[in-house]
């Protein structure tokens, strides 16, 4: 038998540990993953909307049992059209199980929270009790790095099971958000993700691609469960909601002085907000004159319906400059920039009034402003409007700033409010 130095004798036995750390650590993760799928399948729900008169499934999601009772959860996204068309769709849901033959149980709506994306569900017929299986509340936070398995029925494939990590709150979105990285896939909407512990620390909500996904933080399942009112009204219910949600947030923009920043000889406003996203360019493209553009806005909205959406904030701040252009010339650029704003909201008519427009102008900081404010109402829900603000500044030969501002989904007092603390934060700053 040959005889190695201790140093060798060392370094080979550092590299059979490691070799059997590689070959055993897949299957404890494959184990692991295997043994809470079997554990949890029990409180696992696909969930359905059904059109009653092709009697034909046209959404599907995914939920999971919250109490003893059978209390159902799942997206409000996944049943949306049974709150706008009840009459057309009706709501199912189906047990998971390792049956051929799956039985479907109706489920009625109770209530929903549409700013945080989540309903809650509860079976037609007294099916369940006290021995039915649920998921249990995480009530301690995370940390970054901890692994989370998303269980949900993506594509229609049957109940899945995927491991992904933790990554904490998103920073840029207006309503908290978990970010995890897994493969959360349509279809998978409204199921859990939960801890080792089988407790649930999110509901699947959304994916970006590439191993991107998005959870709807715990508390708000638990002061959605927690909440009192139950609404007589969905329609109604939607609107309260959007009422008191933008006025949170846009009263929360406005109790603070609007940040600016220097754009060319002007000075414009700034980010507003940290879930804002900014981004800039200019370019010339060997025209006479030269534009450079700031722009901010949201990147996530509030879902209402299928092509019906609301939330957003979005500006962009254009500075036009020409040395060579004769005033004239330079005042048509100026007004075809200023009827075609690029920046607007569409939407269909059976969702929206049409848009009535005023056109004004306004003297501010040294700058003289022609404004075009456009509102068009919600037809769905009283007091709720949407907003376009468009202002070109005047007066300046060869220099200009042009601005668009856009509010989704917020009231009347708080479009004015918002459009003239936003045009009060440009100035002429040479």
């Amino acid at each position: 038998m040959t005889n190695f130095p201790k140093n060798y004798r060392f370094f080979l036995f550092c590299f059979v540990a490691m070799f059997i750390y590689l070959i055993s650590a897949p299957d404890t993760v494959r184990a692991n993953t295997k043994d809470i799928f079997n554990q949890y399948k029990t409180t696992l729900l696909q969930i359905r909307i059904v059109d009653v008169i092709t009697d034909s499934k046209t959404t599907i999601g995914s939920g999971f049992f919250v109490n003893h009772s059978g209390l159902i959860t799942t997206n409000y996204h996944v049943i949306s059209k049974h709150v706008f068309e009840p009459k057309q769709y009706r709501i199912e849901f189906v047990l998971h199980n390792n049956k051929k033959t799956k039985k479907v149980y109706r489920a009625k709506l109770l209530n929903f929270d549409v700013i945080h994306d989540l309903a809650l569900l509860q079976p037609e017929k007294k099916i369940f009790n006290k021995n039915t299986p649920y998921l249990k509340l995480q009530n301690t936070p995370l940390t970054k790095g901890e692994k989370i398995f998303s269980i949900g029925n993506p594509h229609d494939l049957g109940m899945a099971i995927i491991t992904g990590t933790y990554n904490g709150f998103t920073d840029d979105s207006m309503n908290e958000r978990i970010h995890l990285s897994s493969a959360i896939n349509p279809g998978m909407s409204g199921g859990p993700s939960i801890t080792e512990e089988g407790k649930v620390i999110g509901i699947n909500v959304a994916t970006a691609g590439n191993q991107i996904g998005f959870l709807v933080p715990v508390k708000y399942l638990k002061a959605l469960i927690q909440r009192k009112e139950k609404p007589g009204d969905f329609i109604q219910h939607i609107g309260k909601q959007i009422l008191a949600n933008q006025n949170i947030y846009i009263s929360d923009i406005l109790k603070k002085p609007f940040k600016t920043k220097k754009l060319g000889q002007y000075q414009v406003p700034d980010k507003l907000a940290s879930y804002l996203t900014c981004w800039g360019d200019s370019e010339s493209k060997d025209l006479p004159y030269k534009i450079s553009e700031n722009s901010c806005a949201t990147k996530n909205d509030i879902f209402l319906a299928s092509q019906f959406s609301t939330g957003d904030i979005h500006y962009s701040r254009q500075y036009i400059s020409a040395k060579n252009m004769n005033p004239y010339r330079f005042a048509y650029v100026q007004q075809a920039f200023f009827k075609n704003p690029g920046v607007f909201l569409s939407g269909q008519k059976k969702y929206f009034t049409n848009y009535h427009c005023k056109t004004d102008f306004i003297k501010n900081n040294r700058i003289t402003f022609k404004v075009s404010f456009c509102l068009r109402g919600y037809k769905h829900f009283k007091g709720v409007y949407d907003m376009m603000l468009s202002a070109a500044s005047l007066r300046k030969e060869t220099v200009a700033i042009q601005t668009n501002l856009i509010l989704a989904g917020v009231s009347y007092a708080n479009a004015l409010a918002f459009s003239k603390k936003y045009l009060e934060a440009f100035s002429w700053a040479p």
